[in-house]
């Protein structure tokens, strides 16, 4: 079998450009002008001035202005005078109005699909609630669809696995038989890895107390060994296999709008971190329509079953990226594998090197899962470094990410320092003999730091169950940094809302204010180094190489901003809104003109960390979702 060499570049200026694009002066109206015959090569096409232009180097050098070439890249940058001074009689200028103008940020980490098919769904707003209440807004929601009794699916999104009310609450399927319904339920966990499902929706799909818990996941059983209805990461599946799915129409237009969506925050290069052939063909279609402006780089999902086959593995991977070859704008050349689940109570899935406590302190015999064991993932790892594939580890739990260590350490020794940027995402808990580790082998930290705060999740599902010690060690962002890994940013959206600004804000204020203390305060990153991590840390991830930084010959990946990032108090950064993002040098969005869809569902829109347009129940649910 031929194999395509992992990370093959498309020039996007090569394709014919359409859908979304925002391209010409007239459409640019009065912030931009542009006059006269058509202008030498050497003048720049566009120039923004008038900025606080962050060049994103390590020097933290910012400039007045930048000017973009006719080719796509960055030309100079400078002082106002000097930049304006190279302008041509067509030359296009942008007053950025004492706005950052940065590189377009790199989404290191996200599910812009399964925020697609999120947005048809009745939302819970990841709320927390009493039963009596999740049974009315449930209730509400099945009035509203009579039409489909008694066999339609009720598919509820942003359900909180950890927010029933008083704290401790377990969910139980018998919370939902009691509606008044025949309907089969599910309820998606907010964290992608729990669902809550009715009996109906158990029968159907036929899970009773014989059916075995799948490699990666669990049915959750009371004491008679009877399914409870709640179901763990790849338990989902067995219910999610007998649930129509949407027709491929409906799917490339809600993925449209997705795509659409993160060009509106400014994200020009962005990571799916479980893809599968399906999601490789969308993304493929919305690119070959010029409906998709971005890179979409697809991390292709290794199942347990399938990790325990190196060869059979390298074999699938290649062979969904051979199907793709020579596609604008979509690339391959990273597997992403989950090593555990999530650490909250009542789920406890994140593999632990010492036990987790009972909610009174005592230890339990509870280590959470590792669903691909040590030597397998050693297998894994050195067999797809040697085909020249990059591993995306999901890692919560310590021991999860020493297993992930463990594995591209010995994929270096085995193959050599080939750079593959192998990363483990996520990074909840980090055992401190293992900090040092990630320069050692040149593993990259893709950390999703929103996550930082001290809200329902980290305070009453995860502090009494892990003790003080492992709780102040949450999120060692600064430890990684100063002993040399590289840090990159992802949103993790829909499991949080679409607002990288969010995520720069609790990087740097570890989510204080004036109520709430930070989570670890010594863990916080200066303005400089956050801006970084979800710029050039990511595209560092993604071997987007050209990209990342305003430095001269770099690809003109720029947003510009309605503020500025460095001087605004930093519990404002995350009412950031952007007026232009632009790609290869080209406007995609313009925020004075109406968005490319006559209606964007609310799930699609950026929230602000007081909850945008879901129903919040305090100021953190807009971003304790949690993690895949």
């Amino acid at each position: 079998m031929t194999r395509r060499k992992p990370f093959e570049a498309v020039n996007r200026r090569t394709v014919l450009r359409g859908g979304m694009m925002v391209g010409s002066a007239a459409a640019l109206g009065g912030l931009v002008a542009a006059c006269g015959p058509a202008g030498r090569e050497d003048h720049p096409t566009t120039i923004i001035h008038n900025g606080k232009v962050f060049i994103g180097t390590t020097d933290g050098a910012v400039a007045e202005a930048v000017a973009i070439t006719a080719s796509g890249t960055v030309g100079q940058t400078g002082s106002n005078t000097d930049i304006l001074a190279t302008a041509g009689p067509t030359t296009k200028r942008i007053d950025a109005a004492g706005a950052t103008v940065m590189a377009g940020i790199v989404d290191g980490h996200a599910h812009p699909l399964a925020a697609a098919g999120n947005a048809s769904k009745p939302s819970l707003g990841k709320a927390d609630m009493t039963v009596p209440k999740l049974q009315t807004s449930l209730q509400q929601f099945l009035d509203a669809s009579r039409d489909r009794e008694p066999d339609g699916w009720l598919s509820v999104g942003d359900w909180s696995p950890v927010g029933l009310l008083p704290s401790g609450t377990v969910a139980h399927r018998s919370m939902l038989d009691a509606l008044s319904t025949k309907r089969p339920i599910i309820l998606q966990g907010s964290d992608f890895h729990n669902s809550l499902v009715n009996s109906r929706a158990l029968a159907l799909a036929g899970v009773t107390r014989d059916t075995p818990d799948p490699a990666g996941g669990q049915i959750a059983r009371d004491a008679h060994g009877e399914p409870t209805g709640l179901l763990k990461d790849s338990a989902q599946d067995l219910v999610r296999a007998v649930i129509t799915p949407p027709s491929e129409d409906e799917s490339r237009a809600a993925a449209a709008m997705a795509i659409a969506m993160m060009l509106s925050v400014g994200i020009t290069a962005f990571m799916d971190a479980a893809a599968d052939a399906g999601a490789a063909d969308l993304y493929s279609t919305l690119a070959r329509t010029g409906a998709m402006h971005q890179r979409a780089l697809c991390a292709l999902h290794i199942e347990p079953e399938l990790a325990a086959k190196p060869h059979d593995a390298v074999d699938y991977v290649t062979q969904i990226a051979s199907a793709h070859a020579g596609i604008a704008n979509v690339r391959f050349g990273i597997a992403k594998v989950f090593l555990d689940g999530v650490m909250e109570f009542p789920a406890q899935t994140a593999a632990l090197l010492q036990p987790y406590l009972a909610a009174d302190g005592t230890p339990t015999a509870k280590t959470g899962d590792l669903y691909v064991d040590h030597r397998t993932m050693i297998d894994l790892v050195t067999s797809l470094d040697a085909a020249g594939w990059q591993v995306h580890s999901h890692a919560i739990g310590d021991r999860a990410v020493r297993t992930a260590l463990d594995a591209y350490t010995a994929a270096v020794k085995t193959n050599g320092n080939n750079d593959r940027r192998h990363t483990i995402t996520h990074l909840q808990l980090v055992h401190p003999d293992d900090i040092g580790r990630f320069a050692a082998v040149g593993a990259v930290a893709s950390m999703q730091l929103q996550w930082a705060v001290r809200d329902s999740f980290t305070q009453d599902s995860l502090a009494p169950y892990i003790g003080t010690d492992r709780f102040d060690r949450l999120y060692p962002s600064k430890t990684l940094q100063a002993a040399g890994a590289v840090l990159a940013g992802g949103s993790d959206w829909p499991i949080d809302p679409l607002n990288p600004f969010l995520q720069i804000e609790y990087a740097i204020t570890r989510g204080a204010d004036a109520a709430t203390a930070p989570l670890g305060p010594d863990q916080a990153l200066d303005r400089a180094d956050v801006l970084r991590m979800h710029t050039a840390g990511s595209a560092h991830q993604l071997h987007l190489d050209d990209v990342g930084t305003l430095e001269p010959g770099r690809r003109a990946d720029i947003v510009v901003l309605d503020r500025d990032l460095l001087s605004v108090p930093a519990d404002d950064i995350h009412n950031t809104t952007v007026r232009y993002t632009l790609i290869e040098g080209d406007i995609v969005y313009d925020a004075t003109k109406p968005p490319p869809m006559s209606v964007a569902p609310a799930a699609f829109h950026p929230a602000s960390k007081e909850g945008g347009p879901a129903v919040a129940a305090n100021r953190h649910d807009a971003c304790c979702g949690r993690k895949i």
